[in-house]
């Protein structure tokens, strides 16, 4: 039975960063709630927390950082309190994360389908080949050239753009609740 509740809260957030020894304040007082099937977007200047207040939204800092005040929930669960290991349980089944270098994300000596399956494989969502043929499926939904064949390149041989479609892709590979996207048009051009 669906919830009611948001899938995402936000309250009061405040995200220091280490300066030296001194904490300096880079987020302060971020408020929204996310419900299912919602699109939402931040829009700022550059260094004004964006990508920051993403990564807390899963309930991680970056190194240097950390959430100094407020809340932050993921379908009822305080991911401020949680421990860890709970909120790394949530990653890729329930909470995918689409980085904005999809180049930097991708292991190079692996062809692209054999890191899609991983994930889907790993969480017990999919056989190997399900998830083999649900990456073809996503490939072509998302437009990529040759989805039947496309996954079984390696990284460097595909465009920039490519790449950050095969790792949206992957994001949705495991039918998460939530996925986070960091700058997603940021490797894309015209034709990809």
């Amino acid at each position: 039975m669906p919830s009611d509740r948001p899938l995402v809260t936000i309250r009061d957030l405040e995200i220091e960063g280490l300066a030296g020894e001194d904490w300096l304040p880079i987020v302060n007082g971020i408020d929204l709630d996310l419900d299912r099937g919602e699109v939402l977007g931040l829009i700022g200047e550059s260094g004004a927390g964006k990508s920051t207040v993403g990564l807390a939204a899963m309930g991680f800092t970056r190194d240097g950082c950390r959430i100094a005040g407020g809340s932050i929930e993921f379908d009822g669960i305080d991911l401020v309190a949680a421990s860890e290991e709970a909120r790394r349980s949530l990653l890729g089944r329930r909470i995918a994360y689409v980085a904005q270098s999809a180049a930097a994300s991708f292991n190079p000596a692996h062809k692209l389908i054999d890191q899609h399956t991983e994930g889907p494989v790993l969480h017990g969502v999919s056989s190997q080949q399900e998830s083999q043929e649900d990456a073809m499926a996503l490939y072509a939904r998302l437009r990529l050239p040759e989805p039947e064949s496309i996954g079984f390149r390696y990284p460097h041989q595909v465009s920039g753009g490519q790449l950050q479609r095969a790792m949206t892709a992957m994001a949705m590979s495991c039918r998460p609740d939530l996925i986070i996207f960091d700058e997603p048009t940021t490797a894309l051009d015209v034709t990809t």
